[in-house]
């Protein structure tokens, strides 16, 4: 499964489950900040379930959903799961906060395990953590008390001393979502520019959205000949609603194609300068639309070195063969520069792919 393959074989998503391992191993509560969406996220608690288990095998490991949840202490003392039924029916509002309360009992199942909280509400937030925050400070022992995962997604919220927090993209960039998207085509018969260019091309329309991108990846080739019908059929099938779904995808597109297409249009500019240098500057000086004077082979840029191969076709400065791709090298280029993208097959037709 990609998912599988994303938490567990990927360096820094999985150095983010293995940090986040070493800290909880201790008996330390953690707080786990999302900017966006996190991708595969039951494989992504049952993979850090799967590390708790072989480093300690003292605490169960259960993941909750707390969106309808009223509070953080209301919730822990009447659950079953977490608090017995003689231990909920002995507090009293005198004995203090729940939380202080729960944090002081050493007969309950929570101080045996590691409970992960989803679901929390951006604005519920802040009380969250600080109810976490409030037990973990009225814990005697260290070691005597539930360890807990509190997961945010969007939102931020003040530092606590007793949790340590981790922001996933401390530990994980678009260069990883390239890196899964490049992993899931490493089989395709291509060469290694296209595969590139298609990765480039799934990540940008997906912006970085890992499991969105590994989608638009996974239909390979199709992706990049056809961007817009493939990225709507993907995004109508996974149920991803965009506005103006036709200028994201030409703006990814045209992105990657800078990248894959100036560095190409820049070597063989340079590479046809070494070559005909000395044919090339007895046409010099010429004047450029700035009204500035190139008098040095090496400063012409693609098109005024096809204006000087144009205008003196007669001597045959360059080979015919030359000349036609001088000429796509210089159409490709004013194309990208006015913020249209190419076809697949002009990117193919000027040896790119």
């Amino acid at each position: 499964m990609t998912g599988e393959l994303w938490w567990r074989r990927l360096v820094n998503s999985a150095r983010f489950l293995d940090d986040l391992k070493d800290t909880l191993a201790d008996d330390k509560s953690v707080l786990l900040l999302f900017d966006t969406d996190i991708p595969w996220p039951n494989i992504m608690t049952e993979t850090l379930e799967q590390k708790l288990a072989d480093v300690n095998d003292n605490r169960s490991f259960d993941v909750v959903d707390v969106s309808d949840a009223e509070s953080f202490g209301k919730y822990l003392i009447e659950s079953e799961r977490f608090c017995s039924k003689p231990v909920r029916n002995a507090y009293w509002p005198t004995h203090g906060s729940r939380e202080k309360y729960l944090a002081q009992r050493d007969d309950i199942t929570l101080n045996k395990r590691y409970v992960c909280f989803t679901g929390i509400k951006p604005e519920n937030a802040s009380e969250w953590t600080s109810s976490v925050a409030e037990y973990l400070e009225n814990c005697d022992d260290i070691h005597k008390h539930g360890v807990f995962i509190i997961i945010l997604e969007g939102v931020n919220v003040p530092a606590s001393k007793h949790l340590t927090t981790f922001r996933y993209d401390d530990y994980v960039t678009d260069y990883d979502c390239m890196m899964l998207c490049l992993t899931l085509v490493s089989d395709l018969k291509c060469s290694r520019a296209e595969k590139m260019y298609l990765c480039e091309v799934a990540s940008n329309i997906a912006h970085n959205n890992t499991p969105l991108a590994a989608m638009l990846a996974s239909r390979k080739t199709d992706l990049i000949k056809n961007p817009y019908k493939v990225s709507a059929e993907v995004f109508e099938e996974n149920g991803v609603k965009v506005t103006n779904l036709k200028e994201r995808v030409r703006t990814a597109v045209w992105e990657a194609q800078i990248k894959l297409v100036f560095p190409k249009i820049e070597n063989f500019r340079a590479d046809l300068i070494r070559k005909y240098q000395n044919k090339i500057s007895r046409y010099l000086p010429i004047k450029s639309s700035n009204n500035d004077y190139v008098d040095k082979a090496s400063d012409l840029e693609i098109g005024q070195l096809f204006f000087i191969c144009k205008a003196n076709s007669s001597h045959k400065i360059i080979d015919l063969s030359e000349y036609e791709m001088l000429k796509k090298m210089r159409d490709v280029r004013n194309t990208l520069a006015h913020w249209e993208a190419l076809s697949y097959d002009r990117l193919t037709e000027i040896n790119v792919l």
